[in-house]
């Protein structure tokens, strides 16, 4: 059902003096000379959150897997696991997904036993939008964005992301924050220093 909203008129006094600009003006003025909350950036930094949308890289095999969903994918395409590898069962899910789906590079192996394995899985992120969806298109999470966002370069050849550099970067974030709670605010001293500096009253986080 749609529900019709009428817009309520101007009144005459609210047309002769202005009274929705002033009432923005206000606000606008209010917070015009209060101190900027930042911090010193690069001698000063925080911690993203741990959903941070950054830097990509491949979950590895830990024995964390999402089950029963990463036996039945493995099964499906027959792929060989193995510890401390890439998670990838090479379903192209996250290259179709893409909207610029030149950026993946994606290539299997067949094993002599049978199976397959990841061989090639290349990220051009000169071409990436860092939307996400190739993420949520994983079925078996292994593609992920982690908290790396310094990642400047000076050559093209540096912001290619190949297999090797995926899981090297998935191996440091798992070990770092696969265990960390899911807060927005991780490094609470540096908030509480950058806030206290600016006089923001803010409860205290939950858990902590």
């Amino acid at each position: 059902m749609i529900k019709k909203v009428a817009v309520k008129p101007l009144s005459w006094i609210e047309r002769i003096f202005f009274i929705d600009f002033f009432k923005g003006l206000r606000i606008t003025l209010k917070n015009a000379f209060r101190r900027t909350i930042t911090t010193h950036y690069p001698y000063e930094k925080l911690t993203p959150p741990k959903r941070f949308r950054g830097y990509f890289a491949h979950k590895v095999v830990d024995g964390t897997e999402p089950q029963p969903a990463f036996q039945e994918w493995v099964s499906r395409y027959n792929i060989q696991v193995e510890y401390g590898k890439s998670r990838c069962v090479v379903c192209l899910r996250c290259k179709r997904a893409c909207p610029v789906p030149q950026l993946f590079e994606i290539e299997g192996k067949k094993l002599p036993n049978g199976k397959r394995v990841v061989s090639v899985f290349n990220m051009n992120m000169l071409l990436c939008t860092y939307c996400g969806f190739c993420v949520d298109a994983c079925p078996v999470d292994c593609l992920y964005q982690t908290d790396i966002h310094e990642n400047a370069s000076y050559t093209r050849k540096d912001a290619i992301l190949t297999l090797e550099i995926l899981e090297q970067i998935g191996r440091d974030w798992q070990m770092r924050r696969e265990r960390e709670p899911d807060r927005i605010w991780i490094d609470d001293e540096q908030r509480m220093k950058l806030w206290g500096e600016n006089n923001v009253k803010l409860p205290k986080p939950e858990g902590v």
